[in-house]
């Protein structure tokens, strides 16, 4: 949902699963716990970032990736439109970050006890990390310090380019349609 210039997601915000078509994001986590109990011999990576594409309007895409270790993965996304064009990068990154937090603090403790909890049972583990769209080659260098020191200041996992995939790979496959 979108209210001036901020993107708000909260637990009715819709997301596209690539399994299901639109689901809300208490369906998505539903999604995610049955993924993981389908298999608990398995270890997992739940991975959350955005990208984001300027055109004469500026499109938000927020993912989850789910990845069973070796065995698959699923994922889903949403999609916001800011009314208005980005052009500066800080301001972009910074909002990317921003929404992405959002997803992160979504993710409550319960959650997050809860799927491990299922996997506690047969000695495996999940591991949970917040992907950041800059790295060290780029313009986008400059930021690095900036956002990795928002995001490990607010107890989150970062990962940067070539490592944070979620948004530098599946979140920009899904701007592309701007």
């Amino acid at each position: 949902m979108v209210y001036g210039n901020t993107i708000v997601l909260d637990e009715n915000t819709i997301f596209k699963s690539l399994r299901r078509g639109d689901i809300t994001f208490n369906e998505v986590f539903g999604d995610v716990l049955h993924f993981v109990e389908a298999d608990t011999s398995s270890s997992y990576r739940i991975s959350i970032g955005s990208d984001s594409q300027v055109g004469k309007t500026t499109l938000f895409v927020t993912c989850i990736h789910v990845h069973r270790i070796g065995k698959g993965a699923i994922g889903f996304l949403h999609k916001s439109h800011l009314a208005r064009p980005i052009k500066n990068l800080r301001e972009k990154i910074y909002m990317e970050t921003c929404v992405t937090l959002q997803l992160a603090y979504m993710f409550e403790q319960e959650k997050i006890d809860l799927i491990r909890d299922v996997l506690a049972r047969s000695g495996r583990g999940v591991t949970f990390e917040f992907h950041i769209d800059i790295g060290e080659k780029g313009k986008t260098k400059a930021l690095i310090n900036e956002m990795v020191g928002m995001v490990k200041g607010l107890n989150f996992t970062p990962k940067i380019k070539p490592d944070s995939y979620c948004a530098s790979t599946f979140a920009d496959r899904y701007t592309k349609a701007i």
